[in-house]
């Protein structure tokens, strides 16, 4: 039955996968969402057992079990291996920054139940670059790249462009231009490994000459990155990074997180959501290690100030899982689960929502290197 399975996912998937193995019913209560005009790669119907996903030369591929990922990738440094580097997430989407590969979206699907899985290749030009950023802009999901030199000498030039997001009409990664980033040129030696918000809601970027004898940092801070950034200090550029304190985080997220603190031994989360333009840290102790979680609290359709069931999501890198979910009139309750075990070596670095469906990233990992990566799709049960 199993093999038969596959064969059918196989002879469908230049057009749909009907990948549940238990079935799901159909999708209601939701909005119609503007749809990409490209067609997914899949259609997902996750049910209870986990749809593992491995990212290769051709994009993500959907193996048995990840059993069979093991040593099925070279680990080689970070910076050069394809893996999930920054996530995303806008209304009833979740979109990945696919390191060496491009971008890729889940998002529900309108011509049935199921979530469209869309590849946003970034061609041969991402291949020999890392993903220094990935922030929302204007709306938009914008990735930096950059030509990262630690660990080997690359002759590479510089990425130009450096910057990339999506549309609804290509398959392919569009180059995109932001003022504040462009007036570094790379045909004159710069180049940009970091993008990100800082807590103050202020956008930084670092900038790297690597045409001076000694490489020339500098650091900006901008108010909006369609002009020019005032250059900062080192001191002022670490502290924008700084994972934030439980009390700047707004409510009802807030009261969730000090939930999700009380009921576990993790001290610090790096959380996703709609309402974010870019991944946020928040910590009550900022030398812990912070696991990763994903933050729903849209306004509800009664207009209440907060929604009837806002919920936080959050995954340890061994599996561990913890659903916080706040009624509109109700204290948080805190549910303990786990995601699909790992081979050892493995580990879970990311997790999103659409919808009922969990997508988590995961990665084998032996020190700086990176070996076999992708992603996990699941129904989440209560």
């Amino acid at each position: 039955m199993r093999r038969f399975y596959y064969r059918v996912v196989i002879l469908l998937s230049c057009i749909l996968f009907a990948c549940s193995r238990t079935g799901r019913g159909a999708i209601g209560g939701t909005m119609p969402i503007a749809q990409p005009v490209v067609p997914p790669i899949a259609v997902l119907q996750a049910g209870e057992f986990p749809l593992w996903f491995q990212f290769t030369a051709e994009g993500p591929a959907l193996i048995e079990t990840i059993e069979q990922a093991c040593f099925s990738a070279a680990l080689i440094p970070w910076p050069l291996a394809p893996h999930v580097r920054f996530s995303l997430s806008r209304p009833e989407e979740l979109i990945m920054a696919v390191n060496g590969d491009g971008l890729i979206r889940f998002s529900l699907w309108e011509h049935g139940p199921g979530i469209g899985l869309y590849r946003i290749y970034g061609g041969e030009f991402w291949r020999p670059y890392t993903v220094g950023g990935f922030v929302r802009f204007e709306d938009k999901p914008v990735a930096l790249l950059y030509r990262d030199d630690r660990f080997f000498d690359s002759d590479a030039p510089l990425p130009s462009p450096r910057l990339w997001t999506l549309t609804r009409y290509s398959a392919l990664a569009q180059a995109v231009s932001l003022p504040s980033l462009d007036a570094f040129a790379p045909e004159d030696g710069w180049d940009m490994d970091v993008l990100r918000e800082g807590a103050d809601g202020c956008w930084y970027f670092r900038a790297v000459n690597k045409n001076s004898p000694q490489p020339e940092i500098r650091m900006f801070r901008a108010d909006d990155l369609a002009l020019a950034g005032e250059q900062i200090s080192l001191g002022a550029f670490q502290n924008a990074a700084v994972p934030e304190d439980l009390s700047a985080a707004p409510e009802p997220l807030r009261e969730m997180l000090a939930a999700l603190f009380t009921e576990t031994d993790c001290k610090a989360i790096t959380v996703i959501s709609p309402e974010l333009q870019s991944a946020r840290g928040y910590a009550l102790d900022r030398e812990s290690p912070a696991i990763s979680g994903f933050y729903s609290g849209a306004t509800g359709s009664l207009g209440e100030p907060f929604p009837s069931t806002a919920f936080l999501l959050a995954a340890f890198p061994r599996g561990s899982a913890v659903f916080v979910e706040r009624g509109f009139d109700s204290a948080p309750f805190v549910r303990h689960f786990f995601l699909p075990p790992l081979p050892d070596d493995f580990v879970y670095t990311g997790i999103g929502m659409v919808e009922d469906t969990i997508i988590a990233a995961w990665e084998e990992q032996d020190g700086y290197s990176i070996g076999a990566a992708g992603f996990m799709v699941i129904r989440y049960r209560k």
